[in-house]
């Protein structure tokens, strides 16, 4: 099982609970070795990452950067969440193009993606992984992007009849991390 980490990355505003709440998911993630993706950025992808990394897991960092120097230097991203790089095999013409391919790439290889608040970024990788067709979980108590994504998903589920663009993915809405890791084993076990 592939399980990508989206979400916010401003790290200056975490709140000491959702802090303990990444790595809580990180190590549940971790001490079963299930794989992690992340955009190898700072914030929660980092946290859940870099706990998982800890216990043993393997985390692909998949950076919107062509090298390490880039990633570090034009990015300020860290290095030490992951366990394995990805960097992008074309530079765009902007950072945003970067992001997005770098978003695409990383949504082919995920079975379940998983979301802890985020901005612009966040919301478009969760767009990008419901066309796809993935099972979201989305953590409400984190807000942000989840919250944007999960208001937009009902508004158009609602109105929209094109069955072939729906079907398929699966949302999940999960109150906190305790209700993440609920839904998380139910796909471990299988």
């Amino acid at each position: 099982m592939k399980v990508t980490v989206y979400g916010g990355t401003h790290t200056n505003s975490f709140t000491q609970e959702e802090l303990e709440e990444s790595n809580k998911l990180g190590r549940w993630l971790g001490e079963r070795k299930i794989e992690i993706l992340t955009g190898a950025c700072r914030g929660f992808p980092y946290f859940v990452g870099k706990e998982a990394a800890t216990l043993g897991s393997k985390v692909v960092g998949f950076s919107p950067a062509l090298n390490k120097k880039e990633h570090v230097e034009k990015y300020s991203f860290p290095t030490d969440g992951v366990t394995k790089m990805v960097y992008n095999d074309v530079d765009g013409s902007t950072k945003a193009e970067n992001f997005l391919r770098r978003s695409l790439d990383m949504n082919h290889f995920s079975d379940i993606v998983i979301a802890l608040s985020g901005s612009w970024g966040t919301y478009i990788e969760l767009i990008f992984s419901f066309f796809f067709k993935k099972t979201i979980i989305l953590i409400e108590n984190f807000g942000g992007a989840t919250e944007a994504f999960w208001g937009t998903y009902r508004y158009f589920d609602e109105r929209d009849n094109n069955l072939d663009v729906h079907h398929g993915a699966r949302i999940i809405r999960c109150k906190n991390v305790d209700d993440a890791i609920k839904e998380l084993d139910r796909f471990y076990k299988i």
